[in-house]
């Protein structure tokens, strides 16, 4: 990603990126005059003549160092996004197929577990279209009556399997012979 997110910004930009290392120099330099005009009144015991140039020079090198870093954030930003995501992929990656066998095997683990906690297994019953009675869907015939489960009167009009004492037929709704 080479491009700003904001094109509007760039001059701002530009102008920080100028303005924040000169500013950082300048304070560097003063707060360097102040500390030497210190350290060399220690000799002549006589009173620092540019001590002053450190208190100033101090805060323009925080200033210089905040507008630098408002001036390169994108800039620094976008070069350890390109370093990081590269590795990050290759790190998911490398997880992703090291864990599929486990991850598989936790999935069926916890599936079972699920059915089994159910107590009894879920059942789907087929009623008797005679008397209602409940059957196991792979009953061929009624357990209380025992008329067959199975739709064996087909429609003449469409073909549908309907059931045997059926009057109409369940798809088109023509009359079953």
């Amino acid at each position: 990603m080479t491009r700003p997110i904001d094109p509007e910004h760039k001059q701002w930009r530009k102008i920080l990126q100028i303005l924040g290392p000169v500013v950082l120099g300048i304070g560097g330099l003063l707060t360097l005059v102040g500390l030497v005009s210190f350290f060399a009144s220690f000799g002549s015991f006589g009173i620092p003549r540019y001590f002053w140039c450190a208190f100033v020079g101090i805060p323009l090198m925080g200033l210089g160092s905040t507008i630098c870093k408002f001036a390169f954030m994108g800039t620094v930003s976008r070069y350890m996004a390109n370093e990081v995501a590269p590795v990050s992929k290759d790190v998911v990656n490398y997880m992703a197929d090291g864990t599929k066998d486990a991850v598989r095997d936790v999935a069926a683990a916890i599936g079972e577990g699920l059915s089994s906690s159910r107590g009894t297994p879920e059942i789907t019953v087929l009623r008797c279209h005679k008397c209602n009675a409940q059957n196991a869907t792979t009953a061929n015939f009624c357990q209380a009556c025992g008329a067959s489960l199975g739709k064996s009167v087909a429609c003449a009009q469409c073909g549908e399997l309907n059931d045997p004492d059926a009057r109409f037929c369940d798809n088109c709704g023509q009359a079953v012979a």
